[in-house]
């Protein structure tokens, strides 16, 4: 049965220890400009690219010498996984920055003057632009608040026209970091250990899509289950959170293996395919789609959420009592999904 999990998102890991980043800078040295065939015939099955292509890649890689260099914590991290994927720590490098160009960061506006509706926002970008979407809040004083979420092109054209204007006021934006979910409907992909594309793990009609166990939880699907192994198995941290009494299940789940990063934080990342250990932790059940929110921003963007196999569960027993790490949202977690059985979310 397939549960969903947080898994931690090994894309956004680039991120997870600034500080070791910082130290590549100092170090960086000029690497070798001209590829070796290897390496280009490895770039060029790794993202496509023509033999030309790929040594011209490969060169502008190493001539910037201003890059932020893949840390080796990170490496060691996910180095047995993505060595056994094809890549090196060059070429996994690469792919961390391409998967990170794709996506802009969105935020979070106060709404007050002189922005205090969405139709003001629309105002100063444009009619033709989207008219965003109003949330209701509270602001760090408890007060009520409304917020609409804005890109990070629209947060730069408010900035410059009030810099235009020769306006003082300093707008609120609170980065809207969430952990994101994106279950296929057609594929097993995301599921933790699992690559989606290998044939074997592939539907192989229509019909086994619709009758394929390993497809679920959907991606709306509620209520789901979800599997923690750290902060949010506190039950403190979950009522914070959710403001209930958590129920907690023992649970455990395959396919993935727990690492630390920063030297501090847990982190649930792929195994590689010959392990067969299990992750022990616990599996709580979200009801709705408004816990589930919660989950994913208390987690942020360095979490992603995926299916995950359970291997055994326990009968339901109450644990808000304890300091139980309970099977949840983990960085390279997903939500688990709605059956009998709990799905994996890890955190």
């Amino acid at each position: 049965m397939s549960h969903p999990a947080l898994r931690n998102g090994t894309t956004r890991a680039y991120n997870m220890d600034l500080l070791h980043e910082l130290e590549s800078m100092a170090v960086i040295q000029q690497d070798k400009t001209e590829p070796e065939c290897d390496e280009i015939k490895r770039w060029k099955s790794l993202f496509g690219y023509t033999y030309s292509d790929a040594a011209q890649k490969i060169q502008d890689h190493r001539s910037n010498f201003a890059r932020v260099q893949l840390s080796e914590l990170h490496w060691d991290m996910v180095r047995e996984e993505k060595e056994s994927q094809g890549y090196d720590k060059e070429s996994y490098d690469t792919q961390t920055k391409k998967k990170k160009k794709k996506k802009s960061d969105t935020y979070l506006l106060k709404l007050e003057r002189p922005f205090s509706s969405p139709g003001d926002v629309q105002m100063v970008c444009g009619a033709s632009s989207m008219l965003p979407l109003r949330f209701s809040g509270t602001d760090d004083d408890g007060a009520a608040a409304s917020f609409c979420k804005v890109d990070e092109a629209t947060m730069k054209i408010l900035l410059n026209h009030l810099s235009a204007i020769g306006s003082t006021f300093q707008p609120i934006f609170i980065r809207y970091a969430k952990a994101e979910k994106n279950l296929s409907a057609t594929s097993i992909h995301p599921t933790l250990g699992s690559e989606a594309t290998l044939p074997h793990q592939r539907p192989s009609t229509e019909s086994d899509i619709k009758f394929d166990q390993r497809l679920l939880p959907a991606q709306d699907q509620y209520p789901v289950w979800y599997f923690f192994y750290g902060t949010l198995a506190d039950p403190t941290v979950l009522n914070n959170l959710l403001g209930i009494e958590p129920v907690y299940r023992a649970a455990k789940v395959r396919g993935g293996r727990l690492v630390t990063w920063g030297g501090k934080y847990k982190a649930l990342v792929d195994a590689p395919a010959y392990n067969k250990d299990c992750v022990y932790g616990h599996a709580f059940l979200v009801k709705n789609k408004d816990q589930e929110d919660a989950l994913q921003l208390y987690e942020t963007d360095n979490y992603e959420v995926v299916r995950s196999q359970e291997n055994e569960n326990s009968s339901p027993r109450n644990m808000s009592g304890g300091k139980a790490h309970a099977p949840g949202a983990q960085e390279r977690g997903g939500l688990g999904g709605g059956h009998k059985t709990p799905k994996t979310v890890s955190c």
